[in-house]
């Protein structure tokens, strides 16, 4: 129910760093940027500071850039070329590669910085999967060639999957709509009103939205208004029936935030233990959104083996490659970048305690179509994020490199 992970600030080896600063290259400049690339992993730590802007060390010290670049170059060894394209530059290290963007001033120094999730020239699925089971908590990973098993790591296990169960919403939308049903419009309702992530939760009640704008803000931005107009849309009787037995009933995240945050631990715990009767009718009794953004704790695992949508990496990979067709999975890239592939699909999820990642991958029009999802849940404490960011991103360069 939270946002996607994908955008992570202020020096995360693993994920990217994101500072002040416009980070779209302008190609007259790209000499320039290689240059000041290059130098930030070859300058002495001690003259590291000129190559930055003033307004850049405001907000970020000399020791974190120094630090991020020493993790960088423990794990890459130095840093040999850079290449340009149209996406990010690639910076080319001994043992591997990651993406980076940045941005110069009218002086010549550096304004913007990122960088991207490394890949080792080394990794193998062997090594990945192995670092995936030396995490704490419960890990599935599922990998599928044109909608065929590649490998398979706890693949059926149903687990807390956060906002990766749209998809199920969005497979029943096209299942039940006409071709000529996604411009209908539909006008906002306060009950199906719901906190972020998304941007809908802002708009007047009221507000006239076609189901196409609501299909597109739930998978891109995981907006969790427009996903409950959409469980409304499609109904949940036929969402259960298309769902397995642990998503019954099937919730709304209004719903789950009420649950999770809104209601005393008696009714919290009577619906945990309840049968579906006992549930349905306390779901029945939430008037619309109870709780507030401030009363939700992000970061701290909430319930998330009672009170969630359960899919196991399997399912969400069959689900994706059979919506391989929509177009709202390809808005939002995830943790790839467009460029590097022909087309490329994506839906996540988090919480605290939950991460999923779920990406359809091909290179080119005629190549093999690939799906990776991972999910890793532990209900009694926060993930390792950063790390498992870090082995998601791995595995799809095993796609790219041609290593699977």
């Amino acid at each position: 129910m939270r946002p996607k992970l994908a955008v992570i600030t202020i020096f995360v080896l693993v994920i990217g760093v994101v500072v002040s600063g416009s980070i779209a290259p302008v190609a007259a400049e790209k000499t320039a940027e290689k240059e000041a690339l290059m130098k930030v992993f070859t300058h002495p730590p001690d003259r590291r500071e000129n190559l930055f802007a003033e307004s850049f060390l405001n907000q970020v010290s000399i020791d974190n850039i120094n630090s991020l670049v020493a993790q960088y170059k423990s794990k890459l060894g130095e840093l040999e070329s850079i290449k340009s394209g149209e996406g990010p530059y690639t910076l080319i290290f001994e043992k591997g590669t990651a993406p980076s963007r940045v941005s110069l001033d009218s002086e010549g120094k550096i304004a913007g910085l990122w960088f991207g999730n490394p890949t080792l020239k080394s990794d193998t699925l062997d090594k990945l999967v192995s670092e995936l089971k030396s995490l704490d908590g419960s890990v599935s990973l599922y990998i599928s060639k044109n909608g065929e098993q590649l490998y398979s790591l706890n693949g059926d296990e149903k687990l807390a999957v956060g906002s990766s169960f749209k998809l199920y919403v969005l497979k029943a939308l096209y299942d039940k709509m006409g071709s000529d049903s996604w411009d209908k419009v539909i006008w906002l309702k306060k009950q199906n009103m719901s906190l972020p992530s998304g941007i809908l939760q802002d708009w007047p009640v009221g507000t006239p939205v076609t189901v196409k704008t609501l299909s597109n803000l739930m998978i891109s931005q995981s907006d969790n208004t427009a996903t409950d107009v959409l469980i409304d849309l499609v109904g949940k009787e036929y969402l259960e029936n298309q769902t397995n037995p642990k998503n019954r009933p099937f919730l709304t995240t209004v719903e789950a935030f009420n649950l999770k945050y809104g209601v005393d631990s008696g009714t919290r715990k009577d619906y945990i233990t309840g049968n579906k009767k006992q549930k349905r009718e306390i779901l029945e009794s939430f008037q619309g959104l109870q709780v507030s953004a401030s009363q939700v704790t992000a970061s701290i695992p909430t319930l998330i083996e009672g009170v969630e949508w359960f899919f196991s990496t399997e399912e969400l990979a069959s689900m994706i490659y059979d919506l391989k067709e929509a177009n709202e999975i390809y808005i939002n890239p995830g943790l790839t970048t467009k460029s590097d592939w022909y087309r490329v699909g994506y839906k996540g999820g988090s919480e605290g305690g939950v991460l999923q990642y779920t990406h359809l991958l091909q290179k080119s029009k005629n190549s093999p179509v690939y799906v990776i999802s991972l999910t890793v849940n532990n209900p009694k404490k926060g993930l390792n994020t950063s790390k498992i960011t870090e082995i998601a991103s791995r595995l799809i360069s095993l796609v790219k490199d041609g290593k699977l």
